[in-house]
Protein backbone atom coordinates (compact mmCIF):
# COMPACT_ATOMS: atom_id res chain seq x y z
CA UNK A 1 0.00 0.00 0.00
CA UNK A 2 2.94 2.71 0.32
CA UNK A 3 3.52 2.59 -3.24
CA UNK A 4 0.41 4.69 -2.92
CA UNK A 5 1.70 7.69 -1.36
CA UNK A 6 1.33 10.28 -3.28
CA UNK A 7 4.79 12.49 -3.04
CA UNK A 8 3.60 14.37 -5.98
CA UNK A 9 1.63 17.07 -3.18
CA UNK A 10 3.72 19.36 -1.40
CA UNK A 11 5.20 19.16 1.23
CA UNK A 12 5.96 15.81 -0.01
CA UNK A 13 7.15 16.55 -3.24
CA UNK A 14 10.51 18.43 -1.79
CA UNK A 15 11.64 15.02 -0.62
CA UNK A 16 14.87 13.54 -2.58
CA UNK A 17 14.53 10.07 -3.46
CA UNK A 18 16.65 8.81 -0.63
CA UNK A 19 14.43 10.39 1.88
CA UNK A 20 10.94 9.43 0.22
CA UNK A 21 12.40 5.83 0.73
CA UNK A 22 13.26 6.47 4.31
CA UNK A 23 9.78 7.92 5.14
CA UNK A 24 7.87 4.74 2.92
CA UNK A 25 10.22 2.46 5.20
CA UNK A 26 9.31 3.96 8.40
CA UNK A 27 5.05 4.55 7.51
CA UNK A 28 2.68 2.45 8.65
CA UNK A 29 -1.03 2.12 7.38
CA UNK A 30 -4.01 2.41 10.45
CA UNK A 31 -7.56 1.42 9.47
CA UNK A 32 -10.22 3.64 11.88
CA UNK A 33 -14.03 2.77 11.90
CA UNK A 34 -16.87 5.21 11.06
CA UNK A 35 -17.41 7.60 14.20
CA UNK A 36 -13.46 6.19 16.09
CA UNK A 37 -11.94 8.83 17.86
CA UNK A 38 -8.39 8.57 16.37
CA UNK A 39 -6.88 11.75 18.86
CA UNK A 40 -8.47 13.43 21.68
CA UNK A 41 -7.16 15.94 23.92
CA UNK A 42 -4.14 15.30 26.12
CA UNK A 43 -3.36 12.30 24.14
CA UNK A 44 0.67 12.75 23.73
CA UNK A 45 1.49 12.82 19.97
CA UNK A 46 3.91 10.24 18.39
CA UNK A 47 2.69 9.97 15.01
CA UNK A 48 1.81 12.48 11.86
CA UNK A 49 -1.41 10.98 9.98
CA UNK A 50 -1.82 11.33 6.00
CA UNK A 51 -5.12 10.89 4.77
CA UNK A 52 -5.24 7.60 2.19
CA UNK A 53 -8.95 7.40 2.11
CA UNK A 54 -11.82 9.11 3.93
CA UNK A 55 -12.85 11.92 5.77
CA UNK A 56 -11.83 12.80 9.01
CA UNK A 57 -13.53 15.74 12.02
CA UNK A 58 -11.83 18.01 13.95
CA UNK A 59 -13.45 19.28 17.08
CA UNK A 60 -13.57 21.11 19.88
CA UNK A 61 -14.21 19.25 22.94
CA UNK A 62 -15.24 21.90 25.34
CA UNK A 63 -16.88 24.42 22.85
CA UNK A 64 -18.92 21.09 20.93
CA UNK A 65 -17.90 22.97 17.81
CA UNK A 66 -16.44 21.52 14.44
CA UNK A 67 -13.46 23.27 13.24
CA UNK A 68 -11.90 21.54 10.20
CA UNK A 69 -12.79 18.47 8.31
CA UNK A 70 -10.29 16.50 6.51
CA UNK A 71 -9.84 14.11 3.44
CA UNK A 72 -7.38 12.26 0.77
CA UNK A 73 -4.06 13.63 1.05
CA UNK A 74 -4.61 16.17 3.87
CA UNK A 75 -2.24 15.68 7.55
CA UNK A 76 -3.17 15.81 10.75
CA UNK A 77 -2.19 16.81 13.87
CA UNK A 78 0.61 19.33 12.87
CA UNK A 79 0.69 21.19 15.79
CA UNK A 80 0.80 18.17 18.12
CA UNK A 81 4.14 17.26 16.06
CA UNK A 82 5.97 20.24 17.88
CA UNK A 83 3.72 20.47 20.73
CA UNK A 84 3.67 17.34 21.92
CA UNK A 85 0.31 16.42 22.92
CA UNK A 86 -3.34 17.01 21.09
CA UNK A 87 -5.76 20.03 21.55
CA UNK A 88 -8.21 18.59 20.03
CA UNK A 89 -10.81 15.29 18.80
CA UNK A 90 -10.05 14.00 15.57
CA UNK A 91 -12.88 11.38 14.76
CA UNK A 92 -13.51 9.11 11.32
CA UNK A 93 -16.61 10.28 9.57
CA UNK A 94 -16.44 7.47 7.74
CA UNK A 95 -14.22 4.34 7.30
CA UNK A 96 -10.56 5.96 6.97
CA UNK A 97 -7.15 4.37 6.12
CA UNK A 98 -4.16 6.39 7.34
CA UNK A 99 -0.36 6.89 6.60
CA UNK A 100 1.11 6.90 9.70
CA UNK A 101 5.07 8.94 10.30
CA UNK A 102 6.69 8.30 13.79
CA UNK A 103 6.98 12.35 15.08
CA UNK A 104 10.75 10.94 15.29
CA UNK A 105 10.89 10.05 11.64
CA UNK A 106 9.09 13.71 10.55
CA UNK A 107 11.07 15.78 12.76
CA UNK A 108 14.29 14.01 11.27
CA UNK A 109 12.75 15.10 7.57
CA UNK A 110 12.18 18.40 8.51
CA UNK A 111 15.93 18.88 10.16
CA UNK A 112 17.27 17.15 6.86
CA UNK A 113 15.08 19.30 4.32
CA UNK A 114 14.71 22.72 4.57
CA UNK A 115 12.24 22.99 1.88
CA UNK A 116 10.10 20.53 3.32
CA UNK A 117 10.29 22.14 6.69
CA UNK A 118 9.49 25.53 5.23
CA UNK A 119 5.90 24.24 4.67
CA UNK A 120 5.03 23.40 8.07
CA UNK A 121 7.51 26.48 9.78
CA UNK A 122 6.55 28.73 7.65
CA UNK A 123 2.78 31.18 7.13
CA UNK A 124 1.18 31.29 3.78
CA UNK A 125 3.37 33.33 2.25
CA UNK A 126 5.95 30.43 2.91
CA UNK A 127 3.23 27.87 1.80
CA UNK A 128 2.66 29.13 -1.31
CA UNK A 129 6.23 29.50 -2.40
CA UNK A 130 7.14 25.92 -1.73
CA UNK A 131 4.16 24.74 -3.32
CA UNK A 132 4.93 27.14 -6.62
CA UNK A 133 8.91 27.19 -7.24
CA UNK A 134 9.96 30.00 -9.46
CA UNK A 135 10.52 29.35 -13.06
CA UNK A 136 13.39 30.00 -15.53
CA UNK A 137 12.04 33.26 -16.65
CA UNK A 138 10.33 34.79 -13.10
CA UNK A 139 14.45 33.23 -11.87
CA UNK A 140 14.92 36.24 -14.53
CA UNK A 141 13.12 38.97 -13.67
CA UNK A 142 14.52 38.33 -9.80
CA UNK A 143 18.32 38.82 -11.67
CA UNK A 144 20.12 41.67 -10.95
CA UNK A 145 22.27 43.63 -13.28
CA UNK A 146 26.05 43.05 -13.19
CA UNK A 147 28.87 42.77 -15.68
CA UNK A 148 27.66 39.19 -17.26
CA UNK A 149 24.32 41.46 -18.71
CA UNK A 150 26.30 44.93 -19.39
CA UNK A 151 28.77 45.95 -21.91
CA UNK A 152 31.84 48.51 -21.19
CA UNK A 153 30.90 52.08 -22.08
CA UNK A 154 32.94 53.35 -24.48
CA UNK A 155 33.58 57.04 -23.67
CA UNK A 156 34.72 59.66 -26.02
CA UNK A 157 34.99 63.27 -25.56
CA UNK A 158 32.36 66.06 -27.00
CA UNK A 159 34.52 67.15 -29.32
CA UNK A 160 34.91 64.01 -31.80
CA UNK A 161 34.19 64.52 -35.19
CA UNK A 162 30.85 62.58 -36.75
CA UNK A 163 33.19 61.48 -39.22
CA UNK A 164 35.29 59.55 -36.16
CA UNK A 165 32.64 58.46 -34.48
CA UNK A 166 30.66 56.32 -36.83
CA UNK A 167 34.18 54.50 -37.43
CA UNK A 168 34.73 53.43 -33.73
CA UNK A 169 30.42 52.51 -34.16
CA UNK A 170 31.43 50.37 -36.64
CA UNK A 171 35.13 49.28 -35.82
CA UNK A 172 33.97 47.70 -32.61
CA UNK A 173 30.84 46.67 -33.16
CA UNK A 174 28.59 49.10 -30.70
CA UNK A 175 24.72 50.41 -31.32
CA UNK A 176 26.06 53.72 -28.90
CA UNK A 177 28.72 55.54 -27.17
CA UNK A 178 28.97 57.63 -24.41
CA UNK A 179 29.64 61.41 -24.95
CA UNK A 180 31.49 63.89 -21.85
CA UNK A 181 31.10 67.61 -22.38
CA UNK A 182 31.36 70.06 -20.21
CA UNK A 183 30.86 68.25 -17.37
CA UNK A 184 28.28 66.12 -18.39
CA UNK A 185 27.50 62.63 -19.96
CA UNK A 186 25.07 62.33 -22.78
CA UNK A 187 23.88 59.17 -25.33
CA UNK A 188 25.02 58.76 -28.86
CA UNK A 189 23.59 56.17 -30.97
CA UNK A 190 23.95 55.07 -34.33
CA UNK A 191 20.40 56.56 -35.37
CA UNK A 192 21.71 60.12 -33.68
CA UNK A 193 24.92 59.97 -36.46
CA UNK A 194 22.47 58.64 -39.54
CA UNK A 195 19.70 61.55 -38.69
CA UNK A 196 22.52 63.63 -38.08
CA UNK A 197 24.21 63.21 -41.20
CA UNK A 198 21.36 62.58 -43.92
CA UNK A 199 18.60 64.71 -42.62
CA UNK A 200 20.32 67.64 -41.15
CA UNK A 201 23.39 67.63 -43.70
CA UNK A 202 26.10 68.20 -40.80
CA UNK A 203 29.16 67.71 -42.14
CA UNK A 204 31.77 64.97 -40.98
CA UNK A 205 33.63 66.92 -38.98
CA UNK A 206 30.84 68.63 -37.23
CA UNK A 207 31.59 67.86 -32.85
CA UNK A 208 29.13 64.65 -31.86
CA UNK A 209 28.00 66.60 -28.86
CA UNK A 210 25.35 68.78 -31.04
CA UNK A 211 23.58 65.31 -31.56
CA UNK A 212 24.01 63.83 -28.39
CA UNK A 213 21.19 63.34 -25.55
CA UNK A 214 22.61 64.65 -22.31
CA UNK A 215 19.23 63.99 -20.45
CA UNK A 216 21.01 60.33 -19.79
CA UNK A 217 18.72 58.12 -18.29
CA UNK A 218 20.50 55.45 -15.80
CA UNK A 219 19.91 52.69 -13.63
CA UNK A 220 22.61 51.09 -10.81
CA UNK A 221 24.31 48.12 -10.89
CA UNK A 222 22.63 45.67 -8.77
CA UNK A 223 19.22 46.82 -9.89
CA UNK A 224 17.13 44.05 -10.74
CA UNK A 225 16.89 43.52 -15.02
CA UNK A 226 13.16 43.87 -14.35
CA UNK A 227 13.41 47.57 -13.28
CA UNK A 228 15.64 48.20 -16.34
CA UNK A 229 13.04 46.90 -18.49
CA UNK A 230 9.98 48.66 -16.95
CA UNK A 231 12.60 52.13 -17.13
CA UNK A 232 12.75 51.33 -21.00
CA UNK A 233 9.15 50.86 -21.58
CA UNK A 234 8.19 54.17 -19.43
CA UNK A 235 10.78 56.22 -20.87
CA UNK A 236 10.63 54.86 -24.66
CA UNK A 237 14.00 54.11 -24.95
CA UNK A 238 16.25 51.03 -26.03
CA UNK A 239 19.10 51.76 -23.81
CA UNK A 240 19.95 53.04 -20.52
CA UNK A 241 23.62 54.05 -18.69
CA UNK A 242 24.47 51.82 -15.55
CA UNK A 243 25.96 52.98 -12.68
CA UNK A 244 28.08 52.06 -9.92
CA UNK A 245 27.41 55.06 -7.17
CA UNK A 246 28.31 58.12 -9.19
CA UNK A 247 30.71 56.23 -12.03
CA UNK A 248 29.57 55.30 -14.86
CA UNK A 249 30.69 51.28 -15.43
CA UNK A 250 28.46 50.54 -18.80
CA UNK A 251 25.46 50.44 -20.76
CA UNK A 252 22.35 47.83 -20.83
CA UNK A 253 21.12 47.55 -24.23
CA UNK A 254 17.38 46.60 -25.01
CA UNK A 255 18.72 43.68 -27.19
CA UNK A 256 20.92 42.51 -24.50
CA UNK A 257 18.21 42.36 -21.81
CA UNK A 258 15.85 40.86 -24.72
CA UNK A 259 18.15 37.96 -25.17
CA UNK A 260 17.52 36.53 -21.91
CA UNK A 261 14.12 38.20 -22.15
CA UNK A 262 11.23 36.63 -24.68
CA UNK A 263 7.87 37.85 -23.75
CA UNK A 264 8.41 40.76 -26.72
CA UNK A 265 6.81 43.47 -23.94
CA UNK A 266 9.49 45.85 -25.59
CA UNK A 267 7.64 45.36 -28.86
CA UNK A 268 4.33 46.29 -27.42
CA UNK A 269 5.73 49.44 -25.88
CA UNK A 270 7.07 50.56 -28.92
CA UNK A 271 4.24 49.92 -30.72
CA UNK A 272 2.26 52.52 -28.60
CA UNK A 273 4.95 54.78 -28.69
CA UNK A 274 4.67 54.69 -32.50
CA UNK A 275 0.94 54.71 -33.42
CA UNK A 276 0.09 57.53 -35.32
CA UNK A 277 -3.77 56.67 -35.21
CA UNK A 278 -6.12 54.75 -33.14
CA UNK A 279 -6.30 51.75 -35.79
CA UNK A 280 -2.49 51.21 -35.40
CA UNK A 281 -3.00 51.53 -30.99
CA UNK A 282 -6.00 49.62 -31.33
CA UNK A 283 -3.86 46.71 -33.06
CA UNK A 284 -0.86 46.90 -30.26
CA UNK A 285 -4.05 47.02 -27.60
CA UNK A 286 -4.88 43.66 -29.30
CA UNK A 287 -1.75 41.79 -28.33
CA UNK A 288 -1.81 42.03 -24.37
CA UNK A 289 -3.65 39.53 -24.11
CA UNK A 290 -1.61 37.28 -25.62
CA UNK A 291 1.19 38.84 -23.25
CA UNK A 292 -0.32 38.68 -20.29
CA UNK A 293 -0.69 34.76 -20.62
CA UNK A 294 2.81 34.52 -22.09
CA UNK A 295 4.33 35.85 -19.05
CA UNK A 296 1.92 33.73 -17.01
CA UNK A 297 2.87 30.43 -18.55
CA UNK A 298 6.75 31.79 -18.61
CA UNK A 299 6.26 31.43 -15.16
CA UNK A 300 6.76 35.51 -14.01
CA UNK A 301 5.03 35.85 -10.43
CA UNK A 302 1.76 38.09 -10.55
CA UNK A 303 2.88 40.99 -9.22
CA UNK A 304 5.86 41.60 -11.85
CA UNK A 305 2.64 41.04 -14.62
CA UNK A 306 0.77 43.74 -12.53
CA UNK A 307 3.63 46.22 -12.51
CA UNK A 308 4.39 45.80 -16.32
CA UNK A 309 0.63 45.62 -17.53
CA UNK A 310 -0.33 48.99 -15.23
CA UNK A 311 2.63 51.13 -17.36
CA UNK A 312 1.23 49.19 -21.01
CA UNK A 313 -2.30 50.56 -20.11
CA UNK A 314 -1.04 53.80 -18.83
CA UNK A 315 0.60 54.33 -22.04
CA UNK A 316 -2.82 52.88 -24.17
CA UNK A 317 -4.55 55.91 -22.56
CA UNK A 318 -2.53 58.37 -22.53
CA UNK A 319 -1.88 57.84 -26.34
CA UNK A 320 -5.51 57.84 -26.56
CA UNK A 321 -5.71 60.70 -24.61
CA UNK A 322 -3.55 62.49 -26.81
CA UNK A 323 -5.01 61.30 -29.89
CA UNK A 324 -9.22 62.76 -28.09
CA UNK A 325 -7.80 66.14 -26.67
CA UNK A 326 -6.60 68.77 -28.40
CA UNK A 327 -3.20 69.55 -27.12
CA UNK A 328 -4.00 73.32 -26.10
CA UNK A 329 -6.47 71.33 -23.18
CA UNK A 330 -3.24 69.04 -22.09
CA UNK A 331 -2.42 71.38 -19.46
CA UNK A 332 -5.56 72.02 -18.01
CA UNK A 333 -7.14 69.39 -17.16
CA UNK A 334 -5.53 65.65 -15.90
CA UNK A 335 -7.00 62.46 -16.55
CA UNK A 336 -7.08 59.60 -13.45
CA UNK A 337 -8.14 56.11 -13.71
CA UNK A 338 -10.22 54.47 -10.83
CA UNK A 339 -10.82 51.35 -9.62
CA UNK A 340 -8.55 48.14 -9.74
CA UNK A 341 -6.70 50.18 -12.79
CA UNK A 342 -6.29 53.23 -10.44
CA UNK A 343 -5.08 50.66 -7.68
CA UNK A 344 -2.69 49.15 -10.57
CA UNK A 345 -4.26 45.91 -10.25
CA UNK A 346 -6.08 44.48 -13.23
CA UNK A 347 -4.55 42.41 -15.16
CA UNK A 348 -6.87 41.60 -18.12
CA UNK A 349 -9.24 44.19 -19.30
CA UNK A 350 -12.14 45.30 -17.25
CA UNK A 351 -14.63 47.92 -17.55
CA UNK A 352 -13.68 51.49 -17.89
CA UNK A 353 -13.56 53.22 -14.39
CA UNK A 354 -12.20 56.90 -15.39
CA UNK A 355 -12.50 60.75 -14.63
CA UNK A 356 -11.67 64.61 -15.45
CA UNK A 357 -10.47 66.59 -13.22
CA UNK A 358 -10.36 70.16 -15.26
CA UNK A 359 -8.86 73.78 -14.35
CA UNK A 360 -11.16 75.68 -12.40
CA UNK A 361 -11.85 78.35 -15.72
CA UNK A 362 -12.28 75.15 -17.62
CA UNK A 363 -15.85 74.35 -18.05
CA UNK A 364 -17.43 70.68 -18.56
CA UNK A 365 -19.49 71.65 -21.49
CA UNK A 366 -15.61 72.54 -23.20
CA UNK A 367 -14.23 69.00 -22.71
CA UNK A 368 -17.50 66.66 -23.10
CA UNK A 369 -17.25 66.34 -26.70
CA UNK A 370 -13.54 65.33 -26.51
CA UNK A 371 -14.01 63.62 -23.49
CA UNK A 372 -16.82 61.37 -25.68
CA UNK A 373 -14.35 60.64 -28.42
CA UNK A 374 -11.81 59.35 -25.85
CA UNK A 375 -14.14 56.77 -24.25
CA UNK A 376 -14.89 55.56 -27.53
CA UNK A 377 -11.44 55.37 -28.50
CA UNK A 378 -11.12 53.22 -25.19
CA UNK A 379 -13.61 50.88 -26.37
CA UNK A 380 -11.86 50.54 -29.59
CA UNK A 381 -8.88 49.41 -27.52
CA UNK A 382 -10.95 46.85 -25.38
CA UNK A 383 -12.03 48.25 -22.08
CA UNK A 384 -15.88 47.73 -22.73
CA UNK A 385 -18.14 50.39 -20.97
CA UNK A 386 -18.82 50.47 -17.26
CA UNK A 387 -22.45 49.54 -16.13
CA UNK A 388 -22.29 52.06 -13.75
CA UNK A 389 -21.26 54.58 -16.46
CA UNK A 390 -18.07 55.60 -14.43
CA UNK A 391 -16.73 57.61 -17.38
CA UNK A 392 -15.32 60.40 -18.72
CA UNK A 393 -18.50 60.37 -21.68
CA UNK A 394 -20.62 61.11 -18.02
CA UNK A 395 -20.91 64.58 -16.88
CA UNK A 396 -20.68 63.47 -13.60
CA UNK A 397 -17.16 62.33 -13.63
CA UNK A 398 -16.04 65.06 -15.53
CA UNK A 399 -15.53 68.56 -12.83
CA UNK A 400 -13.53 71.57 -12.55
CA UNK A 401 -11.76 71.05 -9.17
CA UNK A 402 -13.12 73.12 -6.83
CA UNK A 403 -16.66 71.30 -7.93
CA UNK A 404 -14.85 67.96 -6.92
CA UNK A 405 -13.29 69.19 -3.56
CA UNK A 406 -17.19 70.35 -3.16
CA UNK A 407 -18.71 66.92 -4.40
CA UNK A 408 -15.81 65.05 -2.23
CA UNK A 409 -17.53 66.74 1.09
CA UNK A 410 -20.76 66.04 0.55
CA UNK A 411 -20.23 62.54 -0.19
CA UNK A 412 -18.39 62.86 3.23
CA UNK A 413 -20.90 64.51 5.19
CA UNK A 414 -23.81 62.16 3.75
CA UNK A 415 -22.31 59.19 5.17
CA UNK A 416 -24.62 56.51 3.43
CA UNK A 417 -24.47 53.32 1.80
CA UNK A 418 -24.52 54.91 -1.88
CA UNK A 419 -21.83 58.47 -0.84
CA UNK A 420 -19.76 55.11 0.67
CA UNK A 421 -20.19 53.58 -2.82
CA UNK A 422 -18.42 56.90 -4.34
CA UNK A 423 -16.25 57.14 -1.89
CA UNK A 424 -14.96 53.74 -2.27
CA UNK A 425 -14.77 54.68 -6.34
CA UNK A 426 -12.53 57.45 -5.86
CA UNK A 427 -10.05 56.28 -3.43
CA UNK A 428 -7.86 54.71 -5.42
CA UNK A 429 -6.92 57.49 -7.99
CA UNK A 430 -3.91 57.40 -10.59
CA UNK A 431 -3.28 59.81 -12.68
CA UNK A 432 -2.33 59.02 -16.55
CA UNK A 433 -2.12 62.55 -18.42
CA UNK A 434 -2.53 66.17 -18.40
CA UNK A 435 -1.65 68.30 -15.40
CA UNK A 436 -0.71 65.48 -13.04
CA UNK A 437 -0.85 68.28 -9.48
CA UNK A 438 -4.58 68.54 -10.05
CA UNK A 439 -5.01 64.92 -9.43
CA UNK A 440 -2.34 65.26 -6.69
CA UNK A 441 -4.57 68.06 -5.11
CA UNK A 442 -7.74 65.84 -5.54
CA UNK A 443 -6.35 63.01 -3.53
CA UNK A 444 -5.06 65.20 -0.76
CA UNK A 445 -8.16 67.05 -0.25
CA UNK A 446 -9.98 63.44 0.26
CA UNK A 447 -7.70 62.15 2.90
CA UNK A 448 -8.21 65.97 4.56
CA UNK A 449 -11.94 65.24 4.19
CA UNK A 450 -12.16 61.64 5.97
CA UNK A 451 -9.37 62.47 8.49
CA UNK A 452 -10.78 62.19 12.22
CA UNK A 453 -14.26 60.78 10.72
CA UNK A 454 -14.66 57.19 12.79
CA UNK A 455 -18.51 56.75 12.21
CA UNK A 456 -17.83 57.26 8.36
CA UNK A 457 -14.58 54.95 8.56
CA UNK A 458 -15.97 52.34 10.46
CA UNK A 459 -18.85 52.48 8.42
CA UNK A 460 -17.21 52.33 5.48
CA UNK A 461 -15.15 49.58 6.46
CA UNK A 462 -17.97 47.07 7.21
CA UNK A 463 -18.71 47.51 3.62
CA UNK A 464 -15.70 44.56 3.94
CA UNK A 465 -17.81 42.61 5.92
CA UNK A 466 -21.03 42.77 3.60
CA UNK A 467 -20.17 39.45 1.65
CA UNK A 468 -19.87 35.84 4.14
CA UNK A 469 -16.17 34.49 3.20
CA UNK A 470 -16.96 31.00 1.65
CA UNK A 471 -16.34 29.03 4.65
CA UNK A 472 -18.39 26.20 5.46
CA UNK A 473 -19.05 25.53 9.24
CA UNK A 474 -16.93 23.02 8.97
CA UNK A 475 -13.79 25.31 7.85
CA UNK A 476 -14.00 23.77 4.43
CA UNK A 477 -14.28 25.27 1.01
CA UNK A 478 -17.85 26.10 0.43
CA UNK A 479 -18.97 24.81 -2.46
CA UNK A 480 -21.40 25.87 -5.19
CA UNK A 481 -23.00 24.97 -8.60
CA UNK A 482 -22.06 28.30 -9.91
CA UNK A 483 -18.32 28.09 -8.71
CA UNK A 484 -16.96 30.02 -6.03
CA UNK A 485 -17.12 34.23 -6.13
CA UNK A 486 -13.51 35.08 -5.81
CA UNK A 487 -13.70 38.61 -5.91
CA UNK A 488 -16.63 39.29 -3.24
CA UNK A 489 -15.45 36.03 -0.97
CA UNK A 490 -11.69 37.09 -0.68
CA UNK A 491 -10.59 39.96 -2.96
CA UNK A 492 -13.09 42.63 -2.32
CA UNK A 493 -12.60 42.37 1.96
CA UNK A 494 -9.20 42.25 1.64
CA UNK A 495 -9.51 45.87 -0.84
CA UNK A 496 -11.72 47.26 1.14
CA UNK A 497 -10.79 46.75 4.57
CA UNK A 498 -6.94 47.73 3.58
CA UNK A 499 -8.74 51.01 1.62
CA UNK A 500 -10.49 51.75 5.04
CA UNK A 501 -7.27 50.82 6.91
CA UNK A 502 -5.34 53.63 4.44
CA UNK A 503 -7.95 56.44 4.69
CA UNK A 504 -7.51 56.23 7.77
CA UNK A 505 -3.86 56.60 8.80
CA UNK A 506 -4.06 59.25 5.47
CA UNK A 507 -1.79 56.85 3.31
CA UNK A 508 -1.37 57.78 -0.29
CA UNK A 509 -0.35 55.01 -2.17
CA UNK A 510 -3.26 53.28 -4.04
CA UNK A 511 -2.13 49.65 -4.80
CA UNK A 512 -3.52 47.30 -2.26
CA UNK A 513 0.24 45.86 -1.81
CA UNK A 514 1.61 48.68 -1.27
CA UNK A 515 -0.71 50.21 1.12
CA UNK A 516 -0.64 46.82 3.28
CA UNK A 517 3.57 47.59 3.21
CA UNK A 518 2.61 50.81 4.30
CA UNK A 519 0.64 50.07 6.99
CA UNK A 520 2.53 47.83 8.51
CA UNK A 521 5.21 50.24 8.83
CA UNK A 522 2.75 52.64 10.82
CA UNK A 523 2.71 48.95 13.22
CA UNK A 524 -1.16 48.81 12.04
CA UNK A 525 -0.34 45.16 10.99
CA UNK A 526 2.10 43.25 12.29
CA UNK A 527 4.72 41.55 9.78
CA UNK A 528 3.48 37.96 10.10
CA UNK A 529 -0.23 38.95 9.59
CA UNK A 530 0.74 41.87 6.39
CA UNK A 531 2.72 38.89 4.55
CA UNK A 532 0.08 36.10 5.21
CA UNK A 533 -2.47 39.10 3.94
CA UNK A 534 -0.97 39.95 0.86
CA UNK A 535 0.30 36.22 -0.19
CA UNK A 536 -3.70 35.80 0.53
CA UNK A 537 -4.69 38.67 -2.39
CA UNK A 538 -1.84 37.12 -4.41
CA UNK A 539 -3.38 33.95 -4.39
CA UNK A 540 -6.87 34.93 -5.33
CA UNK A 541 -5.54 37.16 -8.36
CA UNK A 542 -3.35 34.01 -9.42
CA UNK A 543 -6.71 31.44 -9.40
CA UNK A 544 -8.64 34.42 -11.20
CA UNK A 545 -6.35 35.04 -13.89
CA UNK A 546 -6.14 31.34 -14.34
CA UNK A 547 -9.53 31.04 -14.29
CA UNK A 548 -10.57 33.75 -16.73
CA UNK A 549 -7.11 32.54 -19.19
CA UNK A 550 -9.03 28.78 -19.45
CA UNK A 551 -11.77 30.96 -20.24
CA UNK A 552 -10.60 32.70 -23.18
CA UNK A 553 -9.41 35.70 -21.53
CA UNK A 554 -12.49 36.73 -19.66
CA UNK A 555 -11.65 39.61 -17.54
CA UNK A 556 -15.28 40.10 -15.81
CA UNK A 557 -15.47 36.29 -14.98
CA UNK A 558 -14.48 36.02 -11.19
CA UNK A 559 -15.93 32.75 -10.24
CA UNK A 560 -13.44 29.80 -9.24
CA UNK A 561 -14.27 26.33 -9.43
CA UNK A 562 -12.40 24.71 -6.57
CA UNK A 563 -13.24 21.26 -7.34
CA UNK A 564 -10.98 21.54 -10.67
CA UNK A 565 -8.17 22.75 -8.47
CA UNK A 566 -5.36 20.64 -7.36
CA UNK A 567 -5.43 19.54 -3.68
CA UNK A 568 -2.27 21.93 -2.65
CA UNK A 569 -4.10 24.51 -4.44
CA UNK A 570 -7.46 23.96 -2.97
CA UNK A 571 -4.77 23.87 0.51
CA UNK A 572 -3.65 27.21 0.10
CA UNK A 573 -7.54 28.26 -0.98
CA UNK A 574 -8.70 27.29 2.20
CA UNK A 575 -5.76 29.22 3.84
CA UNK A 576 -6.01 32.36 2.19
CA UNK A 577 -9.63 32.20 3.01
CA UNK A 578 -9.69 31.71 6.86
CA UNK A 579 -6.73 34.69 6.16
CA UNK A 580 -9.86 37.05 5.02
CA UNK A 581 -11.99 35.57 7.67
CA UNK A 582 -9.60 36.50 10.83
CA UNK A 583 -9.20 39.97 8.64
CA UNK A 584 -12.57 40.73 9.22
CA UNK A 585 -12.41 40.13 12.88
CA UNK A 586 -9.30 42.52 12.66
CA UNK A 587 -11.64 45.21 11.08
CA UNK A 588 -14.47 44.83 13.60
CA UNK A 589 -12.45 45.31 16.81
CA UNK A 590 -10.49 47.87 14.74
CA UNK A 591 -13.56 50.40 13.68
CA UNK A 592 -15.72 49.05 16.49
CA UNK A 593 -18.06 47.73 13.66
CA UNK A 594 -20.23 45.55 16.02
CA UNK A 595 -21.42 48.27 18.19
CA UNK A 596 -23.11 49.62 14.94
Amino acid sequence: MQDKFNFEQPPFNTLTPDERQDLLDQTDIAYFGRGETILEPGQLIDSLHIILKGVVEERHKDRNEVLAQYTTDDLFDIRGQFDGECRHDYVALEETLCFVLPTQAFLNLMTENSDFAAWFQHDLKGRQQTAEPRKNLSEFILTRIDNSNIQPAMVIDGQTSIFQATQLLKTHHLESLIVAHDGSFGMLTGTDLLYGAVLNELPPGEPVHVLASFNLVSVQKGDFLFNALMLMVQKKIERVAVKEGEQLAGILEMTQLLSQFSTHSHVLGLRILRADNIDELAEAAATLGMLVENLHNNGVRLPFIMKLLASLNSQLMRKAFEFAFAPELHDRLALMVLGSEGRSEQVLKTDQDNALILDNDLSAAEVLPQAEQFSRYLERLGYPPCPGRVMVNNPDWVRPLDDWQQCLDRWVNRNTPESHMQLAIVADPHFIAGRESLVRQFQKHLLAAVKGRELLLSEFAGQALRFHTPLTFFGDIKQSDKGLDIKRGGIFPVVQGVRALALEQSVTETNTLERIRRLTDLHIFEPEQADNLSAALILFWQLRLEQQLASGGDGMNQRLNPATLPRHQRDLLRHALHVVKKFKQKLEVHFQIRGL
